[in-house]
Formats: structure tokens, C-alpha cells, sequence
């Protein structure tokens, strides 16, 4: 790998992590949630967060290099807060409903820029994510719920887009990964400390950067493109913490984490090539991680370092029977491991 000193906005994130968040989760704007229990219906709860649409929107604007609070995003935060409030109403069908126009509305000014592409990069995103599900524990809230009803979404936004609705495929999975932005912050790690919750997301945002920007030797425009998003993601995640706004800041630290990957893959598939090669570097990784720790250390050390183990021995079960399964753990083993290495060095 080319070897490349963090910056010192990776340095300070490490260092101070959310410490400067306040003791309020609430979110921005005065706005009353409607805040329904971890067991409530997943997609209620997803209409009911007025935090998942920004980091929706934040995502979504990034991907097509437009104002946060021009078309179709000002519109489509009005649409989401007119669904919020009819489930305030007790109207649920009708905040279903509204809602999905709203997720709609977006997907398709999404594909007006991007056309496929962005539906397959939509695809690439929750498989990875569902792949992952199944190893954490220490992520989402009811797992095994939620990777069924995202595998049910996946399978669904693969039946629209082969009768041809790429619309309402695109937004399958948006609903997917707003699910999974809901669960992450519904774990009950988040309500016991949520701004180390927030500061571990951060710091993982900043090791998936600083990965994909050491495996990229010679990165195409759609590879730039990507990593400027995460950059980006990340900036805002740290602007977030700051504020106190804690659910805001996971998604938005997570979604940069995946970018990371995607900026890797180059916006495609892995091959079988590139899941070999990512099996190594989480096996190098590990290895730099185990010496970093040394012989005595800590609990933290200790079941950080157990993680990525186990995330890369499942990761490589997963490539050796389908190749592009298997690599989201891969890398999520890799950026877990890079959390422990004080500085990783060309070797990696």
C-alpha cells in the first residue's frame, strides 16, 4: 500500500472523538418526534425520524452534487415532515403511503442524473449491508428483524426492476438503508453512551477513508467522486456530533464507512480478484493490529481485536462460495483492525 500520514482532521477525530457533544439527542429545528418504541413496526418508525430524512438527504445530495435545500431536496424534506405528521395524526396507512412517495420523488431525480448506475450502486449498498447484519451484534438494534425485512425490500426492489420500475426498486432500498440507519441507533449501546457510539462511527468513517485512499494507486473520477462524498458524509458526522445531534451523526458516519468500500470497488461488483485481495489486507491488518496491542491489552483492545477476527473468517466462508458476498465483512474487519494501529505503515 502507499504509505500516507492521516491528516490532521483524522488526527484530532481520534484524539477528541464526540467529546463535544451535549447531553441532548434531540434534533435540530424544535421539531417534536414521533417516537415510537424499538418494537413498533420498522417502516412507522422510519417515517416517525425526522433525523433519518436528513442523512437521506445529505447522502443523496452528495451523490448528485446539489444543494441540500434545493430541488427535489427542500421539497422532499416538506413531503417527509407531511408524512410525520400524519402519523402523529394516527393516520399510519397515510403516513406510509406519503412517505413513499417521498422516497420516490428523490429516486427518481436520482435517476434523471445517474440512471442505472445510481440503482446499482442503491443494490450494492444494502447487499453489503445485509451481508454484515449477521456479525453485529454491537450495531443494530432487533438484527435478525431487520435483516429479514431488508433481504424482503431486496427482494422486492429486484422484482421492480425487472418488470422495470426502477423507480419503485430504488425506493425499496432507500427504505432499506434508512431501516438500517433506525436500528443503528435503537441498539441499546446508543442509549447507554451515545456520543461513544458516535465517536467509535466517527472514528471507523475516518479508517475507511484512510483504507480506500491507501488501495487506490491510481483512482478513476468515479472513484474521486465517491471518496469526496464520504469525505464529505464525514465532515458533517463530525459537525453533527458536535451539535449533540447523535442519531444524525451515526448515519451519517456509517454511510461514509460504506462509501469507502464503494470508492474501493470503483462503484462496481467485486470480482474474484478483489475479494482475495481484501481478504489479505484484513489478514495483514490483523496481524499489525495484534502487534500494535502487544501482550497486555485492554478489554476495548481485546474485543475490537476478536471482531475483526471474526468478521474476516466469516468474510472469507463468504468469498469462497460467492465472491461478492463476504467482502462488506472483509472490509469492516480491515477498518476494525485499523482502529488499533496507531500509525499502519506501507506494509499493510
Amino acid at each position: 500500500m502507499r504509505h500516507q500520514l492521516r491528516n490532521l482532521f483524522v488526527i484530532g477525530l481520534l484524539a477528541a472523538g464526540a467529546s463535544a457533544c451535549d447531553d441532548s439527542p434531540t434534533a435540530p429545528g424544535g421539531e417534536s418526534n414521533t417516537e415510537l418504541g424499538v418494537n413498533a413496526d420498522m417502516e412507522l418508525q422510519v417515517v416517525g425520524d425526522p433525523e433519518l430524512t436528513e442523512v437521506l438527504i445529505d447522502d443523496m445530495s452528495l451523490s448528485m452534487n446539489s444543494p441540500t435545500d434545493g430541488p427535489p431536496f427542500g421539497n422532499g424534506r416538506e413531503c417527509f415532515r407531511d408524512a410525520r405528521q400524519l402519523l402523529r395524526e394516527g393516520s399510519e396507512d397515510a403516513a406510509r403511503n406519503q412517505a413513499r412517495e417521498c422516497r420516490m420523488q428523490l429516486v427518481r431525480a436520482m435517476l434523471e442524473r445517474h440512471g442505472e448506475e445510481g440503482l446499482e450502486e442503491l443494490f450494492g449498498r444494502v447487499e453489503g449491508l445485509i451481508e454484515r447484519i449477521g456479525e453485529a451484534d454491537d450495531e443494530f438494534a432487533r438484527k435478525d428483524d431487520l435483516e429479514a425485512r431488508m433481504r424482503g425490500l431486496l427482494e422486492e426492489a429486484y422484482a421492480y426492476r425487472n418488470d422495470g420500475d426502477m423507480v419503485a426498486a430504488g425506493e425499496r432500498l432507500v427504505l432499506a438503508l434508512m431501516m438500517a440507519d433506525r436500528m443503528r441507533h435503537r441498539h441499546p449501546e446508543f442509549d447507554r453512551d451515545p456520543a461513544e457510539v458516535v465517536r467509535l462511527a466517527i472514528a471507523r468513517g475516518v479508517e475507511s477513508i484512510w483504507l480506500a485512499d491507501e488501495l487506490i494507486t491510481d483512482p478513476t473520477v468515479r472513484q474521486e467522486t465517491i471518496l469526496f462524498r464520504a469525505g464529505e458524509l464525514l465532515r458533517r458526522a463530525r459537525f453533527s456530533a458536535e451539535q449533540g445531534w447523535y442519531r444524525r451523526a451515526v448515519g451519517q458516519a456509517h454511510r461514509a464507512e460504506q462509501l469507502g468500500l464503494l470508492a474501493v470497488l470503483n462503484g462496481e461488483r467485486p470480482t474474484v480478484e478483489q475479494a482475495q485481495e481484501l481478504l489479505a489486507v484484513a489478514e495483514e491488518l490483523i496481524v499489525l493490529a495484534e502487534e500494535a496491542i502487544g501482550d497486555d491489552p485492554t478489554e476495548v483492545q481485546q474485543r475490537l481485536l476478536a471482531h475483526a477476527i471474526r468478521l474476516k473468517e466469516r468474510g472469507a466462508e463468504a468469498i469462497n462460495t460467492w465472491h461478492w458476498r463476504g467482502v462488506g465483512l472483509l472490509w469492516r474487519s480491515s477498518v476494525t483492525s485499523a482502529l488499533l494501529i496507531p500509525n499502519p505503515t506501507d506494509s499493510a
